[in-house]
């Protein structure tokens, strides 16, 4: 089926099916990135206040949230940020990790705010608005996002039975992209199914870790493999392509196979250490999340959710002079949240 013919059939599905129809709290699950969609709106968004000051990152991740949700009709929304000294496990492996990186965060409300710091500013008004809201919002110390929205989609959601939509513009959530876990991408505003993902990079979902283990990622510091590029991995390592999990031994070995005169396949086996370790740094597959941190994730999902708290929204609007950031906040109240109060009233 192509991308459109599924996207077409899931707005009907989505017509003909509510609370009456069986569904329950985790059928439908949108995970949204939270600071990877914050950063995009901050950036994006040029949206000021009655005083002039900018507040782009605050309305633009609501309006973004949104529309997804608009789009998904999930059944419950759930937010996750990075935890503090998130980062800490990758860095042991690997201390170059996101050394490029300048924007450093906590969420931690006890911390002095540098008030000429409006990104930070915004980022920590954000939750405030975030938790009136039926959402569940999820911050695990000493665990970035990635790792638990990993978890939370590919683990426990799976128990649930549940469809998976995340929402980001990380191309590291294309590994774990199957039958029951969707990407929303919210810069192309598009859904990325297996086949989506397959279409755009040649690449099956499968094998996008080790696609990517070979590539490297620039905006978190990691280097790839020399005079690799991803042309020369469609043209060269073709079994990236098809649909069967290779790991790097089996890369490996094809390389072997191949002619000796191509002098990428032995750039390649006198990598296996750069590879090896951008495996570690970059595959979400397998849980990195010690036990703890995973009971304490399990114990937020499972906490009751709020019904949205009409009445403080506004007054946070009010507080923050944004009345006009949002057009019509009492109809985007009610085609955000009026689906996610029916089912936050089944955490009760």
């Amino acid at each position: 089926m192509s991308s459109q013919n599924k996207y077409l059939a899931l707005l009907n599905e989505l017509r003909t099916r509510g609370p009456e129809n069986n569904q329950h709290l985790n059928t439908r699950v949108l995970i949204v990135d939270g600071l990877n969609t914050f950063i995009r709106a901050y950036a994006a968004s040029p949206v000021t206040n009655s005083d002039g000051e900018h507040v782009g990152g605050i309305s633009g991740t609501l309006l973004s949230i949104g529309h997804a949700i608009k789009n998904i009709q999930p059944t419950r929304v759930v937010i996750v940020f990075d935890g503090k000294n998130g980062s800490a496990k990758r860095r042991q492996l690997y201390p170059e990790y996101k050394a490029n990186r300048k924007f450093k965060i906590r969420l931690n409300r006890s911390e002095e705010v540098d008030k000429q710091d409006n990104q930070l500013e915004q980022l920590l008004k954000l939750t405030e608005y975030l938790g009136v809201l039926p959402f569940t919002v999820i911050v695990a110390d000493g665990t970035e996002a990635d790792d638990t929205i990993a978890y939370i989609a590919a683990d426990y959601l799976k128990q649930k039975d549940s469809q998976v939509y995340i929402m980001s513009s990380d191309k590291d959530f294309y590994q774990l992209v199957n039958e029951r876990i969707h990407i929303w991408s919210p810069t192309k505003k598009r859904f990325y199914y297996a086949e989506d993902v397959h279409a755009e990079y040649g690449i099956h979902p499968k094998n996008f870790a080790l696609y990517r283990a070979l590539l490297g990622d620039k905006s978190d510091n990691i280097g790839g493999v020399d005079g690799i590029g991803s042309k020369t991995v469609l043209k060269r390592f073709s079994i990236l392509t098809e649909d069967k999990q290779v790991t790097t031994q089996d890369l490996i070995d094809f390389a072997t196979s191949q002619s000796p005169k191509v002098k990428i396949y032995k750039q390649l086996m006198d990598s296996r250490d750069i590879i090896d370790r951008n495996i570690q740094l970059m595959q979400l597959s397998e849980s990195n999340i010690n036990m703890t941190i995973k009971m304490r994730i399990i114990q937020s999902l499972e906490d009751s959710i709020d019904r949205c708290n009409k009445l403080a929204f506004h007054r946070l609007l009010v507080r923050d002079k944004m009345t006009a950031a949002i057009k019509n906040p009492d109809i985007w109240l009610k085609e955000t949240t009026q689906k996610l109060d029916n089912f936050a009233l089944q955490t009760k």
